[in-house]
């Protein structure tokens, strides 16, 4: 069985975090919220992955999959020329399921359990296809599946009146014969090949397609809030102190905290559970609960709780609390203590921004 990852999608709820990334690299506990999904498959066996992924971003791809992967594989990254939908990113990667079961997994997903059950079900019942469905309290937001017994009768995207409160969560199987129903579909309105309407295509072809009712916690990252949600739940899953670097006397550290190498604490108080990335710097500060200081970050006279912060960035005697906030690559927010005082901004497109009144 082969793996297949999506990661095509443009993130344009999540700008403008992605105008410079793609919404699958951005980090979740200091590690791409894609690396989470590689990471699912290979822990059901598969070691045959590819990852379909936009040709703007192809290199950005390449450098993260080389110089952070964890594991021993080689992943394949296949174009999707155009934004043309989710069926049509399976088309582009034909060639390399070849005529090989596969997994399909949204790279933007986040699923907290093991995908064995999912590849056990869909081999012991010769099924044509398994989609993971989740339960869900608002079920017109998601792709929704209508059931006769445990088999689909009908999949519908973003249905006003929902059939079930059953969403399809990113995670499915399925035989070579997808690629034969995809062949016969039509653009939807929005232009675009839809996964449900080629696996509705199966169904209507009398391929028999099962369901497996996850019972794992699962996130779709498509939006700010998302990320910050999903980001708390995997921090409370952390245990322990783990230090690395240098923590000075007049420091305090509550667990769970994890501090990367050469990261230095300085008259700070760290209230976990946090992540500290390698060569960051936080002094005369405090870093809160649920947390994420990614790597080569400099904080000096700051409180930051609830929020992520990414790679290179400086953030200097800001003066309020920083809560449930995403501050991106390479920023600066720098804090002026002399008069008069003033806010000077350089902010791109799509940025958001809440100050205090």
């Amino acid at each position: 069985m082969k793996g297949l990852i999506l990661c095509a999608g443009k993130g344009s709820r999540l700008r403008p975090l992605t105008f410079s990334s793609p919404k699958h690299l951005l980090p979740l506990m200091n590690k791409p919220v894609l690396f989470y999904g590689i990471e699912s498959l290979i822990q059901a066996g598969i070691t045959e992955i590819a990852v379909v992924v936009s040709p703007v971003y192809r290199k950005i791809f390449d450098e993260e999959l080389q110089a952070g992967k964890p594991w021993n594989i080689d992943i394949s990254l296949i174009d999707q020329p155009q934004p043309r939908g989710l069926a049509d990113a399976i088309r582009v990667a034909k060639h390399f399921i070849q005529h090989d079961d596969f997994l399909l997994y949204l790279g933007d997903n986040v699923i907290d359990g093991p995908l064995q059950p999912l590849i056990d079900k869909f081999q012991a019942e010769n099924l044509d296809g398994l989609v993971s469905v989740s339960h869900v309290d608002s079920p017109e937001q998601f792709g929704v599946v209508q059931l006769e017994g445990e088999k689909i009768k009908r999949v519908v995207e973003k249905p006003k009146h929902p059939p079930s409160n059953l969403a399809i969560n990113g995670v499915y199987l399925f035989r070579h014969s997808l690629f034969d129903a995809i062949a016969k579909i039509t653009p939807s309105p929005r232009g675009e090949y839809e996964l449900t309407d080629a696996i509705q295509q199966l169904i209507d072809d009398k391929y028999q397609l099962g369901v497996y009712r996850s019972p794992y916690w699962w996130k779709d990252t498509g939006h700010p809030n998302d990320l910050i949600i999903c980001n708390q739940y995997l921090l409370k899953k952390m245990t322990g102190i783990d230090i690395n670097g240098l923590i000075d006397i007049n420091s305090n550290i509550s667990s769970p905290v994890s501090i990367g190498k050469n990261a230095q604490i300085i008259n700070s108080v760290i209230r976990g559970p946090v992540i500290i990335g390698q060569n960051t710097v936080i002094e005369n500060s405090y870093i809160g609960p649920f947390s994420s200081i990614s790597d080569n970050v400099s904080i000096y006279n700051c409180e930051i709780e609830n929020s992520i912060v990414m790679e290179n960035t400086v953030l200097d005697s800001i003066p309020y609390r920083v809560d449930e906030s995403l501050i991106g690559r390479e920023v600066k927010v720098i804090g002026q203590p002399k008069k008069p005082q003033c806010i000077q901004l350089w902010i791109g497109d799509k940025s958001h921004l809440n100050f205090p009144r």
